[in-house]
Order: C-alpha cells, then structure tokens, then sequence
C-alpha cells in the first residue's frame, strides 16, 4: 500500500477546509459591508437629512433672531417716528399759542410806546387787534386801578375786579408773559377760556395787563385738525395736568367739569409726574384699543401735547417685516438645502461604486479592481485600503488552496503556509498542525500495512499455534498505536450498503469451504 493508495482520506480534510472558521470569518466580514436594501438607507440620505435639517434649524434660529431683533428695530424706529410727529404737532401748537401770546405782547409793546393808558387809546387798539383776530373770543386790558377795557364793545362782568383773576395776577407775579389754565369766564360764564396774557411796564412799573382769551373748543378744533399719521389723535394737557383737548367729548373740558388725564390715561400718569420733555407708554384708550401714548411738553409754556398711536398700525408694520424675513428665510431654506443636496450627491457618489465591486468579492472574484475615487481624499485612501484587504485575503486564500488540493492529490508533503497576520493566525497554525497529523497518521497506516503484509507472509509459512498468537499480539499492538493517535478524532460512522453484508456472507462461506 502506498501513500497513494490512501488519498480516500484526504477529500474529508478538504470539505473541512472549505467549511473553515476563516472561510465564514470573511464572508460575514464582506457581509456587514453590505446591509439589505429593505433595511437600510443610503448614506447619502441620512448625510442630506442631517445637514438639512441642521440648515433649517439653523435658518430658523437665526430668522427667530433676526425678527425678533428686526421687531424691536421697528418699533423703536416707529416710537422715534411717533416722538417727532408728536413735536411736529407740539410745534404747531407752540405756534398757535404764540400767535395768540403774541397779540398781547404787541398790544403791550404798543401802550408801552405811547407812554400812558388812555381809554380812547386802549379801546381803539384792541378793536383794532380783534377785529384782526377774530377767533380770539375776548380782547382786553385791565389796569392797577382796577379799569377793565374789552373790544367789540363788550361790557365787562359787573362786580368782579379783573386783579383778582387767575391771569392777572399769574402775570403780575411772574412778571412775564403766561399761558393760563381753562377756567371759567366771569364775562360769558358758559365758557371754558384759556388766556395768554401779557404785562404793561411804564416807567418799569406794572401799570396793567393785556388778555387774549381762545374758547377751549377753538382749542379743541385746532387741535383735531392736526394731521395725526394714520388714525392717531392727538390731546392737549394743561399745566395741572387736566385735559384741554381730547378726541373723545366727554374728556373735554366744560363749566361743570375738568378732567385729570391721570384719571381717564393712567398710562401716562408716570410720565406727567416726572415732569420729562418727552414720555412714551403703552395702554388700551377710552375705546378699548391698543395703543401708544407718546407725550411732549410745549416748547413756550407748561402744557403738554400727547398723540394716541394704534399698536395695529405698528403690529402690521412689523408683520410686513416679519413676513417678508419668513419668505426671504424659506426660500434661503430651499436654495441652500437644493445646493447642499447637490454637493453631499457629488461628493458621495464614488461610495455607490463600493458596494458592486463587493458584490463580485463576495461571488468569489478577488481579481476585482477597486474604482471609487482618483482623488487624493478619504475616498483614495478608503480605496487603496480595500485594496490591500483584498489583496491580502486572495493571497491567504490562495496559499490554503493549494495547501489543500496538494493533500486532496495525496501530497502530504506541501510546505507549510506562513503565519497569517492577527486572529488569522490561529487558522494558519491549526492547517499547518492538520497537515502534520494528518502526514504522521498516514505514515503510521503505511507502516502498520507493511507489517501486516509481512506477518501474513510469515502466518501462511507456519502452523505453529505459539508462533501465530505472537504475530496476532504484534498486530494489535500496532492497532492500539493507530487507535491512540486517532482517538481523538471525531468521525461519522460508515453506512453499509445491503450488498455489502452480501459480499461479507459469500467471504465467510468462502472461508468456511477454505478450511
């Protein structure tokens, strides 16, 4: 029996091989590489999705930002607007106040250049003034005797000495000329008067004071008459903090009430109470609506002028902005998250030709050459990488596949492979440990066949009983030798064939006629 004739073996250790731990290692290995379609999403897809969603979180944040910013830049813009319109309309008052103020202070300036106070005098010039000026409702002089002149031929209240009226002595203590509060008309008390007055000096002594009186309702017209931008009214408060003009009637002015502004607006109270030139606050008016007060003090006395300014105006300023920021931000979103789009497809597009070249290492094909990317980029160095993995692997596969078919033909005598790199290292060790079990097993068969051979010879060329036992010890020596090495191998039992317990039946009667 030769080496040869055993190579039945040997096709046993092959099919083994072929089922190696290292065989399935590597495939499971390529496998993960590649997830099923139905459980997977590519990974341009999730890189899109995240930086999309990044950017819109991003541009949302920033648009939250910038609106937020941009309403406060409105507003404040639009209060700064409501601050100069309310001086403009403060300015026309001053100029109206002044009108009036300066009639007196012209009368004054008259009287003064003549030297003395004649009635004739006196009468003839504030006809002449009133007659100039006819929506002053009362012209007047009074002097330091008490003598009180009216033009038009008004006849003065009978009884009540004009040096006890508020604008007289305002003036007399102030030495100047004053605007003075509404009050009631000691000539027509059915009216509420505001006076300018002004002082006559002779000599540098107080010798009387001119008067200019405006019906609080003139008052009132003037005031409504302003050009208040887009809705708002505007009110005019006195030195005591009472309104003169308003929008709403029952505010204004009249002989039986005056009214506190503070009462009726008590969002502007603080503002009346710190005395500032300018103030703003925010509130509901007497019709419920949302506005904002802005309040200025005349520029020539110590009354106030306020314009109420509806928040919906201002609300729809800032949702002009606020819309048109959303737009420009949407469609920043969508320009931005179709460009990225585009740069993620381009830049990922040599990962889609990783999964076909694994494919063909997987059927087995380890002559595949790796395309993904020419660019000196992780996408190179990824691809020179699985290069090197393939090459490695075809050359260890290979290195095994002729170890392999070399003991199939019966070649137990094929060098060792060389040690494989890392948890491969076993598997190289334990082929290379097969193989030389394998060698000593089949050379132990060989030998133990030859003995048998020769003992056989020697039992057919004797008859003695002592000398046959002996040869029959020796044999099983030898097949406790060949038990021992291959005990540790675990085998299938063989399966018999009908035919052959046939053969075996015809070689026992053969053997029975023999003997």
């Amino acid at each position: 029996m030769t080496v040869h004739d055993n190579a039945g073996y040997i096709p046993a250790v092959y099919r083994f091989f072929r089922m190696h731990e290292f065989m399935d290692s590597s495939a499971i290995f390529l496998r993960r590489a590649l997830m099923e379609k139905e459980y997977r999403t590519t990974v341009r897809a999730r890189v899109t999705k995240h930086v999309v969603i990044s950017l819109l979180i991003s541009i949302i944040l920033v648009s939250i930002v910038n609106m937020t910013y941009m309403t406060r830049r409105i507003i404040k813009g639009q209060n700064r607007e409501l601050t100069i319109a309310t001086e403009l309309c403060g300015s026309q008052v001053d100029a109206w106040v002044n009108q009036i103020r300066g009639v007196t202070i012209d009368i004054a300036d008259t009287l003064e250049a003549d030297g003395e106070l004649e009635k004739d005098e006196i009468i003839a010039l504030l006809d002449e003034f009133g007659e100039s000026h006819q929506n002053l409702v009362f012209l007047y002089v009074a002097t330091e005797e008490g003598d009180m002149y009216m033009a038009r031929g008004v006849t003065y209240a009978s009884g009540v000495d004009p040096r006890e009226r508020t604008w007289y002595k305002t003036v007399k203590e102030t030495g100047a000329s004053s605007i003075i509060d509404p009050y009631i008309s000691a000539t027509r008390p059915d009216l509420m008067l505001a006076t300018a007055a002004s002082p006559i000096y002779l000599d540098g002594k107080l010798v009387g004071v001119v008067g200019a009186d405006a019906d609080v309702s003139t008052i009132n017209e003037y005031v409504s008459s302003l050009d208040f931008e887009n809705g708002s009214y505007g009110f005019l408060i006195d030195s005591e903090d009472r309104i003169v003009a308003h929008k709403n009637p029952d505010y204004q002015p009249n002989i039986n009430k005056v009214t506190s502004a503070a009462d009726v607006i008590p969002e502007i109270k603080d503002i009346l109470e710190s005395k500032t030139e300018h103030g703003l606050s925010t509130g509901r008016d007497y019709n419920g609506d949302k506005v904002t007060y802005s309040v200025s003090k005349l520029e020539n006395c110590d009354w106030r002028i306020g314009v109420a300014y509806s928040q919906k105006l201002l609300y729809k300023t800032v949702d002009r902005g606020i819309r048109i920021s959303l737009f420009i931000a949407i469609f920043c979103a969508f320009l931005i998250a179709g460009e990225m789009t585009l740069a993620i497809t381009r830049i990922l597009k040599p990962i889609e030709k990783i999964n076909p070249a694994l494919d063909r290492i997987l059927a087995g094909d380890f002559s595949t050459n790796l395309n993904i990317s020419n660019k000196e980029d992780e996408l190179g160095e990824l691809q020179d990488k699985l290069y090197e993995i393939i090459k490695q692997l075809s050359t260890m596969i290979s290195q095994q596949k002729s170890m392999i078919v070399e003991m199939e033909k019966g070649n137990l005598t094929v060098d060792d492979i060389p040690e494989f790199p890392g948890d491969l290292k076993e598997t190289s060790i334990a082929l290379n440990s097969i193989k030389e079990t394998f060698n000593d097993i089949i050379s132990d068969i060989q030998f133990s066949a030859i003995n048998l051979q020769s003992f056989a010879m020697g039992i057919n060329e004797t008859s003695d009983i002592e000398e046959m036992r002996a040869v029959f010890e020796e044999l099983s020596a030898e097949a406790n030798i060949l038990m021992e090495k291959t005990n540790r191998f675990k085998t299938v039992p063989p399966t018999y064939k009908a035919e052959d317990f046939e053969n075996e039946e015809q070689f026992v009667a053969d053997y029975s006629e023999d003997e």
